[in-house]
């Protein structure tokens, strides 16, 4: 009895298994099925994408969409801020988050430092290995060496952190630290912020493309800097450091905002300092 299609299949077969230089070789790439949930809205340096079709690490662009199921991290040197519909989320320097594929939307921080803003809405579901964070404002999460710190920079709004069964209200103001497998430590004031700052009110001008010196006081643990537009919050530039004082070059012209966090021990963020500014000129 004869099958139907046969010969269509034994074609097939023979084709499939004849030598490569007789038959012509095409790379199949996965679709990226995932759903758009964000824009990379801003870079600066390197920021790379896996996605779940296992392509491995590729470079991502500005004003690439996000989806469900990517993994963003950024260089150790770099910034990527993602704009989701209802909030903002920037990775710092060395930083890995994701956003699993599933129906309920969250974001995970794998290591290093994200700040996020929601205004009037509660942020996503914001995860770590050790920890689950909502709550509505401006937060800062940082993951490093199995610890998790949250600290809760909102004027007004809470946040609630849940570990190990157990969950704590931040208010503004107020951080936690949790260790894995810990439940979060009580709430605790942040640091108090630098002051002192050089350059401060009085802005400096400094030509493009030469490091400008900052300074400021009293030296902490370490430290983080941010560089800002003069009439907006979107960091343009951030990084840790040690104490003052520090260089900061870029080749932007304008006006320029530079504010500094002190970190304690325990790795807990103070709020920015008041700005200081900075006015790069042309030659």
């Amino acid at each position: 009895m004869r099958v139907p299609g046969a010969g269509l299949l034994a074609g097939a077969l023979a084709s499939a298994l004849a030598p490569a230089t007789a038959r012509e070789v095409r790379a199949i790439k996965p679709p990226n099925t995932g759903v758009p949930v964000a824009t990379l809205a801003y870079v600066d340096k390197g920021v790379e994408r896996e996605t779940a079709s296992g392509r491995g690490w590729q470079r991502l662009a500005e004003g690439e969409s996000v989806r469900t199921g990517d993994r963003i991290r950024t260089a150790p040197d770099g910034l990527a801020r993602l704009k989701y519909p209802w909030m903002s989320l920037t990775a710092g320097p060395s930083t890995v988050v994701h956003i699993p594929a599933g129906f309920i939307l969250s974001t995970v921080l794998d290591e290093g430092r994200a700040e996020l803003l929601a205004q009037g809405r509660e942020i996503i579901k914001v995860r770590t290995a050790e920890a689950e964070i909502r709550g509505e404002g401006r937060l800062i999460v940082r993951r490093e060496q199995e610890r998790t710190m949250v600290m809760a920079m909102a004027l007004d709004g809470t946040f609630r952190v849940e570990a190990s069964g157990v969950a704590v209200i931040l208010q503004a103001g107020e951080g936690t630290v949790i260790m894995d497998g810990r439940q979060p430590e009580p709430p605790a004031r942040l640091p108090e912020p630098p002051t002192a700052l050089q350059p401060g009110q009085d802005p400096v001008y400094v030509t493009r493309g030469e490091p400008v010196r900052l300074s400021w006081s009293p030296a902490a643990e370490t430290h983080h800097i941010q560089l800002l537009p003069l009439n907006s919050d979107e960091v343009l530039i951030e990084k840790d450091v040690s104490g003052p004082p520090q260089a900061l070059t870029f080749a932007w012209l304008g006006t320029y905002r530079w504010r500094v966090s002190a970190r304690d021990a325990r790795g807990i963020e103070s709020r920015p300092s008041a700005p200081g500014y900075i006015c790069v000129v042309e030659k």
